[in-house]
């Protein structure tokens, strides 16, 4: 491996870039070290035990911003979304090119409900250019109450880790999970999760690809345990409402979706209709529920996902019911395409609308969800029920490809559906119908683009890059960064550490606000003369989005938090544990808010208006020359400006400091 090996990091944010950083230095045992550069644009070199420098990487935080549009350059080699993946890891090429060489995904949220297949169609953009794509997730978090005890585990559906396998078998890709345990989850559970644990699987692939290594051993090594993972999964469920044990990996070898309804049918495992009492709909979708309902549909492997088969056989049927329903408003080339008896019917209900007519995002996902598991030859029909608003009916009535190309939720299901039957409060009696072609062919090409160093525009994302570079990984100079959470990240934990006894404390679950307190974007925690000081920041794009009275928001929140003990901790180099006692002396709540700089008078209105104790404001310049960070504080934290400067002594001059 030549020691000028460029790769890139384009990340949904710095928090994405950075945890791919991190997992890319781990697949090769590397060490990270910062060099000096751009503060928006941070540089890295990855090291080896031996000091050899195997990659330098540079992270871009923001997609959309850098002048390429990266999830377009993927649509023209062939995938069906503009769905943009937490980070895309890329090679520089010789012509000063960059290739994409593989998308990440992280996520530590608990599963819940339709937020289960939230990631599809971003798997399922990868899998169709055949663009390995690895999805690091964790199982068995807990759920807290509001006393912010222990509830029980959330644990995702099993037919989640299921869909991964067959999209890969489908497009013959690497499109595959890594499931490793929550820092929440208990003894007991990782036990029962222990052999569908991937993480050193999913390393080594990541280093197979970056080193042109065929990686195919440890891709169906990962497959098996993602097998695993499903399998103990439905175990875990009290109802059987899903496939058990060997039936997965026999339905794991049925690939044609007409085999695969015949083996599903001879199951009897069925479908029954679940919908939210909360989202009203019309007198003909209630009975064409009870169509549905009397055809007996069958389950796709778990009964309460919101997708199901009508075989073959029961199309003609189908079609009838909906001529019947529907009378004139019905064409007649749709009754004819549903009554097509050669191929099972996949039917997805997607609400897709929430009841003040939003769009709902998790059902972006259905669709592509259905795809995974049966492939893209597969017949399917999305019939969309939610509200909605009258403008994207209108919209959507003018133009299907108008509609896909500004709405998600409409690409999702437009691009992968062969059908589309809407029935909606807001279609005011007039049921919308399409007959849609799909591009069904997979691409092998490359995927490209110009090299760029610039972003188009600074933004939060840069802010929130800087605070991310200037505190975190300082545990030895008594700073420690305990939460960051940037444009498009969450809120899964804070953590505080002991700089004495050298434990981290950790709240995970977060509880939700009140309109009295304000969740921070980012915790940095403080050791200074012997007293915890904990930096509660609010960062924003522009200082006149700091809201009034924040300040007093965010320490609230902190103070509430920190009254009840953390649910997990961990000493240095240790696994994390259940946490039964905590007390962090002399600690001190300190609020704060950083933006892009417009003026000292900015500067004042915020900490003013904000009741903030301290102000950041950021002004960036050309990578050629330094970024300068403002800053304000009040009296009571002076010392944080000799800090601060202390610390920006890493940029190594590319960031300055002038104080107010």
């Amino acid at each position: 491996m030549s020691q000028s090996t460029m790769i890139r990091i384009h990340g949904d944010n710095i928090v994405e870039c950075d945890r791919a950083l991190v997992l890319i230095a781990e697949s090769f045992g590397g060490t990270i070290h910062y060099v000096p550069s751009a503060v928006y644009l941070p540089r890295f070199e990855i090291r080896s035990g031996k000091a050899e420098t195997l990659f330098t990487v540079e992270l871009l935080a923001g997609h959309g911003r850098w002048g390429v549009d990266v999830q377009k350059q993927m649509q023209n080699s062939g995938s069906p979304l503009h769905e943009a993946t937490d980070a895309l890891v890329t090679k520089l090429l010789p012509d000063g090119t960059e290739e994409i060489v593989m998308a990440i995904e992280f996520s530590s949220a608990l599963p819940a409900g339709n937020n289960a297949w939230q990631r599809t169609g971003r798997a399922l953009t990868c899998a169709a250019i055949r663009m390995p794509y690895l999805y690091f997730a964790e199982v068995g978090g807990v759920e807290l109450n509001e006393q912010r005890l222990k509830k029980a585990s959330r644990l995702p559906t099993p037919l989640i880790p299921f869909s991964f396998i067959t999209a890969s078998k489908f497009w013959t890709a690497t499109c595959l999970p890594v499931y490793s345990a929550s820092p929440s989850c208990g003894n007991d559970l990782m036990q029962v999760f222990h052999h569908a644990f991937g993480k050193q699987d999913g390393q080594i692939i990541v280093r197979q690809i970056l080193e042109g290594v065929d990686a195919s051993a440890h891709h169906d090594n990962l497959s098996l345990k993602a097998l695993a993972m499903t399998q103990t999964l439905s175990a875990q469920r009290r109802r059987t409402d899903t496939l058990r044990g060997d039936e997965w990996g026999e339905m794991l070898q049925t690939s044609l979706p007409q085999k695969k309804a015949q083996w599903l049918e001879a199951k009897h495992l069925m479908w029954r209709r679940k919908r939210s009492g909360k989202v009203s709909v019309t007198p003909t979708f209630k009975k064409l529920e009870e169509v549905f309902k009397k055809l007996n549909p069958i389950s796709v492997g778990a009964s309460e996902i919101p997708i199901c088969v009508i075989p073959s056989k029961q199309r003609a049927l189908l079609a009838d019911e909906f001529a019947r329903l529907y009378a004139h408003n019905l064409p007649l080339k749709f009754v004819q395409w549903l009554s097509n008896t050669d191929e099972p019917l996949i039917v997805v209900w997607i609400t897709g609308f929430k009841p003040h007519g939003d769009d709902s995002r998790p059902d972006r996902g259905l669709v592509p969800l259905a795809r995974m598991l049966f492939g893209a030859q597969a017949h399917v029909l999305s019939i969309v029920y939610g509200p909605g608003k009258k403008e994207m009916w209108d919209k959507l009535k003018e133009s299907p490809a108008s509609a896909a190309s500004q709405n998600g939720l409409w690409e999702a299901v437009i691009n992968l559906s062969d059908a589309v039957f809407a029935d909606s409060i807001n279609l005011k009696n007039d049921p919308l119908s399409l007959l849609l072609s799909r591009n069904t062919r997979p691409s092998k090409s490359k995927v490209t683009f110009p090299k760029v160093d610039q972003p188009l525009y600074f933004s939060e994302q840069d802010v929130d890059a800087v605070i991310h570079s200037l505190f975190a990984r300082h545990e030895g100079e008594k700073v420690f960064e305990g939460l960051c959470n940037p444009p498009g990240g969450d809120w899964s934990g804070v953590s505080v550490f002991d700089f004495q006894s050298k434990e981290e404390f950790r709240w995970t679950s977060l509880p939700r606000v009140s309109g009295e307190d304000k969740r921070p974007d980012h915790v940095i925690q403080f050791f200074e003369s012997g007293s915890n000081f904990l930096l509660a920041m609010e960062s924003k794009d522009r200082a006149s989005k700091i809201e009034s009275g924040v300040g007093k928001k965010l320490k609230r929140y902190m103070k509430k938090l920190m009254r009840v003990t953390p649910n997990i901790f961990r000493t240095e180099n240790r696994k994390w544990m259940d946490c039964k006692d905590f007390h962090l002396q002399n600690t001190l709540l300190v609020s704060g808010g950083a933006f892009l700089w417009s003026g000292e008078n900015a500067l004042d209105q915020a900490i003013q208006r904000g009741n903030l104790d301290v102000a950041l404001a950021i002004e960036f310049s050309s990578s050629e020359q330094p970024s300068l960070l403002h800053i304000k504080t009040r009296s009571n934290v002076a010392w944080l400006k000799a800090t601060i400067s202390e610390l920006s002594q890493r940029f190594g001059g590319r960031l300055k400091i002038q104080i107010h």
